[in-house]
């Protein structure tokens, strides 16, 4: 099958590109998770979204063609969050695993979803090892990893291998696709968690509400640092909080001057400092602790 009458549509350039609807949207990323699109057309589409942007109508459409290429977990009873984690550490140390962990310690079943692997970063799956933390290796086994009470990660490879597949393109084109965009929306349980959602550029935001509202999700909007959903350690931005039944709450923006723990950002540095850190043997860093503590409080909420 051919997406040429899409390519037409969304591939007139930053000014002349016009948005798919929900329905054509469904369409376009069915036939290319199905791999029936051509290499040629692919490298198009993703060439052609990066310069658009994705509209809320093609994120609704794109996900709702995702969802029946998703391994759905199934967390249980217990309150859930799930953090994204698909850049890591590249200046300052990755904070997702350490938030994590904490979220964890006051009782949420805590899902980190992402990728495995990048050559210039370093990724929460890399802490996690050095962790020795569950990391999901098929969909099946998830439900055994509850009973260790520590966060789990789950690669995307097995959460979605299909999307995956549409997240490697970047190895041939240079550049993030919507996959990308798509990989930090996942809902990847059965159940509606709570979804830290982190953006970095200024146009996602009110894209991002109108998602979350249009799904009836829990979420968290914020932005990341070096494009994890926690704060730094020398801010913990807004955090906005969108409650599946339209109810809305903002925490205010803070900034903090502890001494940095992190001397090196390397995995096994990182995750030596986290466990200490997690063990109360040197203080958590002000920011994600006020993160935790918050997300704690408006969760329970719900």
């Amino acid at each position: 099958m051919s997406i040429s009458s899409f390519l037409q549509v969304i591939g007139r350039g930053s000014k002349g590109a016009g948005d798919l609807d929900r329905n054509q949207a469904k369409e376009v990323f069915a036939q290319i998770l199905d791999g029936e699109v051509s290499d040629l057309e692919l490298g198009a589409f993703c060439i052609a979204m990066r310069i658009k942007g994705e509209s809320v109508s093609e994120l609704m459409g794109f996900m709702d063609a995702l969802e029946s290429h998703l391994n759905l977990l199934n967390p249980g009873s217990r309150p859930t969050i799930v953090l994204p984690s698909y850049n890591g550490a590249r200046k300052q140390a990755n904070l997702t695993p350490l938030l994590a962990g904490m979220l964890s310690s006051f009782g949420f079943t805590v899902i980190v979803q992402g990728v495995e692997k990048d050559q210039t970063r370093v990724t929460s799956h890399a802490i996690f090892e050095s962790l020795e933390w569950p990391i999901l290796s098929e969909a099946k086994q998830f439900s055994s990893l509850l009973n260790s009470n520590k966060p789990i990660f789950c690669p995307l490879s097995v959460i979605s291998p299909a999307l995956q597949k549409l997240l490697n393109v970047r190895e041939q084109i240079g550049l993030r696709n919507t996959g990308h965009v798509l990989a930090k929306l996942i809902n990847p349980t059965t159940q509606n968690p709570w979804q830290i959602s982190n953006y970095t550029h200024p146009e996602y935001p009110e894209k991002l509400r109108e998602f979350f509202q249009l799904r009836s999700a829990n979420a968290i909007l914020m932005r990341g640092s070096e494009g994890e959903p926690t704060a730094s350690l020398q801010r913990l931005p807004e955090m906005h909080f969108l409650f599946s039944k339209d109810q809305e709450s903002t925490s205010p923006e803070e900034r903090f001057t502890d001494v940095n723990p992190f001397t090196q950002i390397d995995a096994k540095s990182t995750a030596l400092i986290t466990t200490k850190i997690l063990y109360g043997e040197i203080p958590c860093p002000n920011s994600i602790l006020k993160q935790a503590n918050e997300i704690a409080r408006m969760a329970g909420l719900v």
